[in-house]
This record gives structure tokens, C-alpha cells and sequence, in this order.
């Protein structure tokens, strides 16, 4: 079996687990609070992330050119809402219509 396989699964479990401690997670706090949490404990994991490409693997980093970063205001603000919108549908307490919208979110960006 070609390492690719395994590695989607486990990445589609993990994402699926993530949104039911979401739910989980939305039932203690407001919409926001719960979206905020994501982004506030997934930042160390992305600077770490970024040291790893740029130290181990010896990537560059990017350029920080006025097009890089309007791409990275437009992702991150795509995923901040995208995220509370989740979170929203989350109330109706139907969590499988709440998942598969959230898999439309680069067909509605485009």
C-alpha cells in the first residue's frame, strides 16, 4: 500500500475529531470563544512547523511582498469564518450537515 493512503485516513479521522470536540467545546463557550480557541493553541503548531521546513528540511521562507500577505489575510480571514460558520450550524445539533458544509469552503471561496 503506498504511504499516501494511510496518511489521508488518518488526516480525515483527525479532522472529524476536531470538529466533534468543536461541538464538544461549543457547548461551554459562545460561537467565537470556540473559533478563537482553535486558531490560539494551532499557532505554536504552525510556528513550529514553519522552524521545521526552514531548519530541517531547508526550505526558504517566504517573501513578504504585499501579494503574500493579502493571500494570507484572504486564507486566514476564509478560515476564520468558515470555522464559525461551523461552529453555528453546530447548534442545530446536526453535526453531519455541519461537517459536509464545511468541506464546500473552497468551492465557495473560488
Amino acid at each position: 500500500m503506498e504511504l499516501w493512503i494511510p496518511i489521508t485516513v488518518l488526516a480525515a479521522f483527525l479532522q472529524n475529531a476536531r470538529s466533534a470536540l468543536q461541538k464538544h467545546l461549543k457547548g461551554r463557550l459562545s460561537t467565537l470563544g470556540a473559533a478563537y480557541v482553535r486558531f490560539l493553541y494551532a499557532m505554536p503548531f504552525s510556528l513550529v512547523y514553519l522552524w521545521g521546513l526552514h531548519e530541517i528540511v531547508g526550505k526558504d521562507l517566504p517573501v513578504f511582498n504585499t501579494t503574500f500577505l493579502m493571500y494570507c489575510v484572504l486564507g486566514g480571514a476564509s478560515q476564520i469564518i468558515f470555522t464559525v460558520l461551523l461552529l453555528y450550524l453546530f447548534q442545530f445539533r446536526n453535526f453531519a450537515v455541519g461537517t459536509t458544509f464545511s468541506k464546500t469552503e473552497v468551492f465557495q471561496v473560488a
